[in-house]
């Protein structure tokens, strides 16, 4: 079992970032789109607006990060302590490492894709950019694997 000050650092990290996330919700005043009266929706338009408003709301992307947070934070937690057979806790740490590539990945392309769009250039343009930038990474990551085989 793990000494009871990493399980305490562990669990005082993950209140501070929870903290973290409410106070920011809250320090904002989020503007909200007038609800419209009257409109008749089919149930497949219902869910996807349903979609969109959550992936649009900050309560959504909210909740999206701490389940995140607490998936991959307990995934690594339970990799770590052993409290999994072994045959799963591989398949456990390679599921927690594709979803770290794909935040990590996702957050890079993110963060070129905005920065290009905010300088001008157009939707398409930016798009190809951000791939452009994961595609390089990949390859600069490729070559450290071989260079330290």
């Amino acid at each position: 079992m793990a000494p009871l000050t990493y399980i305490a650092s562990t669990v005082l990290t993950g209140l501070v970032v929870v903290a973290l996330v409410v106070a920011l919700a809250r320090s904002r005043e989020w503007r909200s789109a007038a609800a419209t009266t009257g409109a008749v929706r089919t149930s497949r338009a219902s869910a996807v607006t349903t979609i969109t408003d959550t992936a649009r709301s900050p309560l959504g992307w909210t909740v999206a990060f701490l389940v995140l947070v607490f998936g991959i934070g307990g995934g690594a937690l339970a990799f770590v302590t052993g409290a999994i057979p072994t045959a799963v806790s591989q398949v456990a740490g390679v599921a927690l490492m594709l979803a770290a590539g794909a935040v990590m990945g996702g957050y890079l392309f993110w963060g070129v894709y905005h920065s290009a769009r905010y300088r001008g250039i157009k939707s398409a343009q930016a798009t190809g950019t951000g791939l452009w930038v994961l595609g390089m990474l990949l390859i600069v990551a490729i070559v450290v694997r071989l260079a330290m085989a």
